[in-house]
């Protein structure tokens, strides 16, 4: 049996030769060496050694007659001595990768790095997270990347502020592995926007961008077997400036609203006669004046707020010329000026003691009109 096994395996290292042989001009694997060999090689002595090896008895094989060697390089080439293809393997796999290729690096320049160390700093840095209401764990927004903790068979939610909008889909760097769902708590102005976020295993870390009409969430979400947080919540301190801001605007906006107001309701005084007064008016009116001299041009009454005096006549036209006020300082009489509203005189002071006079000469009528209790000097505050 052993001679039949060398038969066969030298007819096939024949063909196999004869094949290379044929093909040796077009083969890019063979050396011009190894094609010389090809061509000068033996094969009829190494027929004829096979045979005698055959024909000899098998006690007798220490002494076959070699076998002419030959040279052939692995053939690693599509043809005929390929080698065949594992079961299930596909016929063509393409170019395989080189055993000393390295993949492509770019090359970072001194922005670069500073900028990619930057922002490893703020996605390694620790943003510490506090309790908030209804179980919540609440970051304050902008401060450090926050962490989304959620395991498997779990649901856990990201929560962003009241009144706030997606303005797209979010964007996650696993999104085969990780499921994102937007959903909507309240309604009306307390609509809250929430994202759902469930992982498929554990041991899985990747981030999440969510861009609203107000502001970016950046996320770094991670799944543990176990541990896992319910709902993440934002404090947003950067608004705590634009809520000072409106609500001084609201105050300005209603003062200057009441100040209108109150121009109107002067105007509207004016126009139907109303006298107008201090705001503290009702708090320091004083009537206490006594009057003496002629009936026809004596007041019907004065009093005063504390600011202004006031002289109230009756609306009967009785004066054909506007008396003169002189108020006494010091004994001495000083003109004073004083403005008519209607039938009213108003003195934009206090006084002690004043005239009223109307002509001059022997014609001439006075009114005296007197404080009972003196005001303490220019203040117009009575002592």
């Amino acid at each position: 049996m052993k001679w039949l096994t060398a038969l066969t395996m030298a007819t096939q290292i024949a063909s196999a030769a004869v094949g290379v042989t044929a093909n040796a001009q077009a083969s890019p694997a063979l050396t011009p060496q190894q094609k010389q060999e090809l061509s000068t090689y033996n094969f009829k002595g190494a027929e004829t050694a096979l045979e005698a090896q055959a024909n000899q008895p098998t006690q007798k094989q220490g002494a076959l007659t070699p076998i002419p060697p030959l040279k052939v390089p692995p053939i690693t080439s599509r043809g005929s001595l390929a080698q065949p293809s594992p079961a299930g393997a596909s016929a063509d796999k393409g170019s395989e990768v080189p055993l000393n290729w390295k993949s492509p690096h770019a090359e970072l320049n001194a922005a670069a790095l500073s900028a990619a160390d930057v922002s490893r700093q703020w996605e390694t840095g620790v943003a510490t997270p506090t309790p908030g209401a209804d179980g919540r764990v609440v970051y304050i927004f902008g401060q450090g990347m926050p962490v989304m903790v959620c395991a498997p068979l779990r649901v856990c939610a990201i929560e962003l502020q009241v009144g706030e909008h997606l303005e797209s889909q979010p964007q996650i760097g696993d999104s085969r592995r990780w499921e994102i769902t937007p959903v909507l708590s309240g309604s009306g102005l307390d609509e809250t926007p929430l994202l759902i976020v469930k992982p498929i295993e554990a041991g899985l870390e990747t981030d999440l961008i969510v861009s609203t009409d107000r502001r970016t969430y950046v996320f770094r979400l991670i799944s543990d077997p176990t541990r896992f947080v319910s709902r993440l919540a934002f404090q947003y301190p950067g608004e705590d400036a634009q809520k000072w801001a409106s609500f001084q605007a609201r105050q300005d906006a209603a003062k200057h609203d009441a100040e209108a107001i109150a121009e109107q309701a002067r105007e509207k005084d004016k126009l139907a006669g109303v006298l107008p007064m201090a705001e503290n008016a009702l708090d320091n009116l004083y009537f206490d004046y006594k009057l003496n001299g002629d009936a026809a041009y004596r007041p019907q009454q004065v009093f005063d707020d504390g600011q202004h005096t006031y002289l109230i006549y009756p609306d009967d036209r009785r004066f054909r010329e506007l008396p003169t006020l002189l108020i006494q300082v010091n004994g001495k009489s000083e003109l004073v000026n004083f403005r008519v509203d209607g039938s009213r005189y108003i003195v934009d002071r206090l006084f002690d003691k004043a005239i009223l006079v109307v002509g001059v000469g022997k014609k001439q009528t006075r009114v005296t009109i007197t404080r009972a209790t003196p005001y303490s000097g220019s203040t117009g505050k009575r002592s």
